[in-house]
C-alpha cells in the first residue's frame, strides 16, 4: 500500500487523535476510580473535620530553625539555640485548630502574629502586635499549614531570653501561643 504525502499527514493526524482519545478516556476512568472512597475513610475524614473545629489553636511544632522552611515539615533544625548579635532568629510553627473560611468556592486561612521579647526577670523588652499576617487560599481545605517567621533582634546583650509568639485567628476568636527560650552570646572580636 503506497501513501502520498497528504495521505501520510492524514494518517498521522488520525493516529494522534486516537492516542489523545485513549489518553483522555483512560484519565477519566482513573479519576472516577480515585473518587470512590470507603465509608470508613469518609467517616474518619468527617470526624477529623469535627475534631479540628473543636480544637483550640495550638501547635504540633514550634522551634528555631536554620533557614526558612521549604514546605510543611521540610526545614533545617538547629543543634542549639545560641545566637550571636545580628543573627536572624527564624521560627518554624505548625498551627492546628485554626478556622477555615469558605468564600466563593475557595477556602482561606487568615492568621495574625504578635511577639514579645522577654528577659530572665520577665520584663518585656520588645513587643509588636500584628507583627505579620499569614494568608492562604486554596480550593481544598488545607490543614497541613506551616509558617517561617524571621526576627532580626540586633543590639541584644549577651544573656538568656524568651521569645513569646502568639497566633490570632482572624476567622474565629481563637488564639494560641508558645515560648521559645534562647541565648545571645558575645559577638567575636573583629581583627
Amino acid at each position: 500500500m503506497s501513501f502520498t504525502i497528504r495521505g501520510m499527514r492524514a494518517f498521522a493526524k488520525a493516529a494522534t487523535c486516537s492516542i489523545f482519545s485513549v489518553t483522555l478516556l483512560g484519565s477519566a476512568a482513573s479519576a472516577e476510580d480515585a473518587t470512590t472512597l470507603s465509608a470508613d475513610f469518609n467517616g474518619a475524614r468527617e470526624g477529623y473535620a469535627a475534631a479540628w473545629q473543636q480544637q483550640p489553636l495550638a501547635f504540633t511544632a514550634a522551634k528555631f530553625i536554620a533557614l526558612p522552611a521549604e514546605s510543611y515539615g521540610s526545614y533545617t533544625p538547629l543543634e542549639n539555640t545560641e545566637f550571636q548579635s545580628g543573627d536572624p532568629l527564624i521560627v518554624y510553627a505548625e498551627p492546628v485548630g485554626f478556622a477555615i473560611k469558605e468564600m466563593n468556592g475557595e477556602y482561606a486561612i487568615d492568621l495574625s502574629v504578635d511577639f514579645e521579647l522577654i528577659n530572665t526577670t520577665g520584663q518585656v523588652l520588645a513587643s509588636q502586635e500584628g507583627f505579620t499576617t499569614l494568608h492562604s487560599k486554596s480550593f481544598n481545605q488545607i490543614r497541613e499549614y506551616q509558617s517561617s517567621l524571621s526576627f532580626n533582634l540586633t543590639s541584644l546583650q549577651a544573656g538568656e531570653y524568651k521569645l513569646k509568639i502568639r497566633f490570632n485567628d482572624v476567622n474565629s476568636n481563637k488564639t494560641g501561643s508558645f515560648v521559645l527560650p534562647f541565648s545571645m552570646k558575645e559577638a567575636p572580636l573583629q581583627n
